[in-house]
């Protein structure tokens, strides 16, 4: 699948990790990893793996949330916000918070870089896959996509479903 220009230009500088992380570590990570872009003046985003459908669609939610806010049209004032309102598939920021937020039990999260700098990654980063095809239904299922939606599509075509809620965000919020 060829990106089209437009969303190639405003994702250049993704970078998306798996991170492995002991349990009861994961919020202790995401505090550590924002901090440290913080200081860096580096956007970043630390998410529930479990709701991360591959780094396609992280590079759907950047690419929406920058042309939200080039429009006029974002509902938060940072970037890493408004592309985890995108990633989440919801209207309300709220929601998005709630859904996509790391918790202590989780033994992955993502990271996502969304701007130029220096980030150091750990020895137990890996670069996130494109698109994530052993998505499981039951994490289909808490990020929205109904059952009836998936027999309609496939299970091959999954991340389609996903990336057709980051999009409608932009419906939603009207």
């Amino acid at each position: 699948m060829h990106m089209q220009d437009p969303v190639d230009a405003d994702t250049r500088d993704l970078r998306v990790w798996l991170v492995r992380v002991s349990h009861g570590g994961a919020k202790e990570l995401r505090n550590r990893v924002i901090e440290a872009g913080s200081m860096a003046k580096v956007e970043v985003l630390v998410m529930r793996a479990d709701m991360v459908f591959g780094s396609d669609h992280i590079r759907s939610a950047l690419y929406h949330a920058k042309r939200a806010i080039r429009e006029g049209r974002n509902a938060s004032e940072s970037l890493a916000m408004e592309t985890l309102l995108y990633a989440s598939g919801e209207r309300q920021l709220s929601t998005a918070i709630r859904k996509m937020s790391v918790e202590d039990g989780a033994d992955e999260v993502v990271v996502a870089q969304l701007t130029p700098g220096p980030i150091e990654e750990g020895r137990s980063w890996k670069p996130m896959e494109r698109m994530n095809e052993g998505s499981r239904a039951e994490s289909l299922a808490r990020f929205g996509v109904s059952k009836e939606e998936l027999a309609t599509v496939g299970s091959a075509k999954a991340l389609d479903l996903v990336l057709e809620r980051v999009a409608s965000v932009d419906v939603l919020k009207k």
